[in-house]
């Protein structure tokens, strides 16, 4: 299910919007496809305050209440990284929107030919994102977790507290070996000792003692581990880097 989420204060511009969506569905034989319409950022924020996802954001930047480029870092602050779509009338806040990574800003009266193509842009980096994506069962609820942003996790008590690169624990009722297996899904992970997992995509360097991860970020390497775990690293750096 492709889930995609609209916000213009214009209920005439939502409904345009959602018949251009509808369209494209029909052209590319696309049979699940959701739309939701908010007519403010308030209700877009208080959608995302309840736990609901969405795959592609196609926003207004001129909102009556908040501007979308301020929403679009709303968005971005919860560590929701799926595309966004800018819809205005005019180019003079551009480089606000770029900021928080937009796919793409599209003038009003929309071109039809070009909303397609950021569309297409968007599914394909929807997916992308998608692929990144893991479920853990935490304290709060399942909570969707970027790959990327894991540090490491370290066991205590017959939890995993697993670090993200903001430094957010998230606290995880399971086994060690249990979130290893769920983390290797997307692989670049390894175990260090009895405690740790290490996400290989944020490790620095690897010395003799320790693991040094960035934001500095380190985990001690038990005794005569060291040579394994460093032939791990290299051989992600140069085998096992996505894209």
């Amino acid at each position: 299910m492709i889930r995609i989420a609209l916000c213009d204060d214009e209920q005439k511009i939502l409904d345009e919007v959602s018949q251009y969506i509808n369209k494209y569905a029909e052209k590319n034989n696309i049979q699940s496809i959701e739309i939701f319409q908010f007519d403010s950022a308030r209700l877009l924020k208080n959608a995302l305050d309840d736990e609901k996802s969405f795959d592609i954001f196609v926003l207004d930047v001129y909102i009556s209440e908040e501007m979308g480029t301020e929403l679009a870092k709303n968005i971005r602050k919860r560590g929701i990284e799926n595309p966004i779509i800018f819809l205005t009338t005019s180019v003079e806040h551009a480089p606000q929107g770029y900021e928080t990574g937009t796919l793409r800003y599209l003038i009003k009266p929309l071109d039809p030919k070009k909303f397609y193509e950021a569309l297409d842009a968007a599914l394909l980096q929807a997916e992308k994102v998608s692929e990144r994506l893991i479920k853990l069962k935490t304290e709060n609820g399942i909570e969707n977790i970027n790959v990327n942003h894991i540090m490491y996790s370290e066991a205590h008590d017959h939890y995993q507290y697993v670090v993200l690169n903001d430094h957010r624990q998230i606290k995880v009722r399971t086994t060690v070996t249990d979130l290893l297996t769920v983390l290797m899904r997307s692989g670049g992970f390894i175990r260090v000792g009895s405690a740790y997992i290490v996400n290989l995509r944020n490790v620095k360097n690897v010395s003799t003692h320790k693991v040094e991860l960035y934001n500095d970020m380190s985990i001690p390497i038990p005794r005569g581990k060291h040579i394994q775990i460093k032939k791990a690293f290299w051989d992600y750096q140069y085998e096992g880097q996505e894209d």
